[in-house]
């Protein structure tokens, strides 16, 4: 019976397949999170970009109303984009504001942690205005005497 309970030839094959699944499913688990973590950092790029291709086409509408000789207006001049109702399905709101010498186009994606802020120089005074996600219009209002963004 000593004999038997020293006995260890067996073993090494049935240790070997042990060491070998354990190694594999450590390396198999470790690809899945880094594969997972990249998808999600690609996410959040894309959506950045999104926000600030949206921004920038809100400041460039907002430029182009400028360079208009708006105090011999006697109506409303207004431009019509048509964005996306979601990025990275998520829906977005733009909020234009004016600082002492600049204008701040602030577009954030209201569920994820994500926004850009595109700021330029304007000679028209822009009201603070706000617009959610979508189709927005970019309008010279005579009533008030400045540039606004509204949902179009």
């Amino acid at each position: 019976m000593d004999r038997l309970r020293r006995d260890d030839r067996g073993v090494s094959p049935a240790v070997t397949q042990a060491l070998t699944i354990g190694i594999t499913a450590l390396l198999v688990t470790g690809l899945l999170i880094g594969g997972s973590q990249m998808v999600e950092s690609q996410r959040e790029r894309v959506t950045e970009e999104a926000l600030e291709n949206v921004g920038d086409g809100v400041a460039r509408d907002l430029l182009r109303l400028d360079a208009f000789a708006t105090s011999d207006l006697n109506g409303s001049v207004a431009f019509r984009a048509t964005y996306p109702d979601r990025i990275a399905d998520q829906t977005y709101n733009v909020e234009v504001t004016a600082d002492a010498s600049r204008t701040r186009v602030y577009v954030n994606a209201t569920a994820m942690d994500r926004f850009a802020v595109v700021r330029f120089n304007n000679e028209t005074a822009v009201c603070r205005s706000f617009a959610s996600s979508g189709p927005m219009i970019v309008r010279y209002n005579a009533t008030t005497d400045c540039m606004e963004v509204v949902r179009g």
